[in-house]
C-alpha cells in the first residue's frame, strides 16, 4: 500500500517538474514564459537527451567489446539509474545556461 502511494506521489510531483522545465501550460502549471524562453527550454531538453544517449551509447560499446576497466569491477553503483538521472538533469542545466546566454540579448 505504501509503495502504491510513493508511487503515485512520485508520478504526480514528476508530472508537475516536467510542466516547470518544459515551459509547457499543459502539465498544469500557469507559465508566463515567452515563446523564447519555450524555445530555450526545449532546445536545452533535446541536447540533454542527446548526451544521454551519447552515455548509452558509450556505455553499451564498451560492454559489447568487453573494454571496460577491471579496477572498476570491485566498486559497483548501487543506483546506476540515478548516474544517468543526474547527468540528463545537469546537462540540461548547462545546456539551459548556454542557450539563454546565446538568445538572451
Amino acid at each position: 500500500m505504501v509503495s502504491w502511494l510513493v508511487a503515485i506521489g512520485v508520478s504526480f510531483l514528476l508530472f508537475l517538474v516536467l510542466g516547470k522545465i518544459t515551459g509547457s501550460e499543459e502539465h498544469g502549471y500557469k507559465t508566463n514564459d515567452d515563446e523564447r524562453k519555450k524555445h530555450m527550454k526545449q532546445q536545452a531538453i533535446i541536447r540533454s537527451w542527446i548526451i544521454l544517449l551519447v552515455f548509452f551509447a558509450v556505455n553499451f560499446i564498451n560492454d559489447f567489446f568487453n573494454l571496460s576497466d577491471m579496477r572498476l569491477t570491485n566498486s559497483p553503483l548501487l543506483y546506476p539509474e540515478l548516474l544517468y538521472l543526474l547527468i540528463a538533469g545537469i546537462s540540461y542545466c548547462i545546456f539551459y545556461v548556454i542557450y539563454r546566454k546565446r538568445l538572451g540579448g
